[in-house]
């Protein structure tokens, strides 16, 4: 599956297309509807590199009783 998004959505947030995808990959991770590991596929980078990038959005790692 691709996303695309319209041009006009990303000027209306103001952010680059790196970013709305950084931001999607977040909120799906903060709904817990991704992993780690998921949502740094999605931005092809690896699961430590997706927790560097959660502070940026105020967001923060995920633990639960497994990990």
């Amino acid at each position: 599956m691709q996303l695309e998004l319209d041009d006009q959505i990303i000027e209306l947030t103001g952010l680059s297309e790196n970013e709305v995808k950084e931001c999607f990959a977040v909120a799906l991770y903060k709904l817990v509807k991704l992993n780690g590991v998921a949502a740094g596929r999605l931005l092809g980078k690896s699961e430590i590199e997706f927790h560097g990038l959660l502070g940026k959005y105020g967001c923060y790692v995920n633990y639960d009783v497994q990990d």
